[in-house]
């Protein structure tokens, strides 16, 4: 504290303030408003901008699964600046313990170290579609292939600005390819822009 006020009383000096040689009392009246007795003041620091999203998760149900929203907070930021990225890591980090043991509910966007799954680019080369960069197309296979798809676009979907998706993979020379997406639909796996109706099936009871 005493370095405190001898810096204080230094920089006064040099400012060419003139210093009393005893302390002066001063009528409270003639303080400031904010330094009146009974005047506090409070300095707010708002908590860190966040917004809720939903991501979708597999309910396994009685050996028909079906998706089941899910809230999540997400920092807030512009579609341009990543949201769809924030709202796909939360994806794949997938369901919490809680979601595990009490509403049973898994996923099947998995990535592990054997076969991570990594967003490299979301682009949006038309209104309300979206080309979403996978570092490799997702190795499960089967009916576990098309779950992956279902929760990836739904999740996706959920966002205002996002109808219809596609999907790509960058090859060894640095260009984006449409992969093949499966759906549902008599199409089975398709290299176009999927969205919802590609997955009725597997739409939230």
């Amino acid at each position: 504290m005493r370095r405190l006020l001898l810096t204080i009383g230094v920089f006064i000096a040099s400012c060419g303030i003139p210093l009393d040689d005893a302390p002066e009392i001063v009528a409270s009246e003639s303080l400031p408003e904010v330094l009146q007795p009974g005047t506090s003041t409070t300095t707010t620091v708002p908590d860190r901008l966040a917004e809720d999203i939903v991501i979708y998760l597999v309910n396994p149900g009685d050996g028909e699964p079906s998706l089941e929203p899910v809230e999540r907070q997400i920092p807030s930021v512009d579609a341009a600046d990543g949201r769809e990225e924030a709202v796909l890591e939360q994806l794949i980090v997938g369901p919490t313990s809680e979601e595990q043991l009490e509403l049973n509910l898994t996923t099947a966007v998995v990535s592990s170290e054997d076969a991570p799954l990594e967003v490299l680019e979301v682009d949006q080369p038309a209104d309300q579609q979206i080309v979403v960069v996978l570092s490799a197309p997702p190795a499960i296979e089967g009916s576990d292939r098309l779950v992956t798809f279902a929760q990836l676009v739904f999740t996706l979907t959920e966002l205002d600005t996002v109808s219809s998706v596609r999907f790509a993979v960058r090859n060894e020379a640095g260009e984006n390819e449409d992969i093949s997406v499966r759906t549902d639909t008599e199409e089975g796996d398709v290299r176009r822009a999927v969205d919802r109706s590609d997955y009725l099936s597997l739409f939230p009871a």
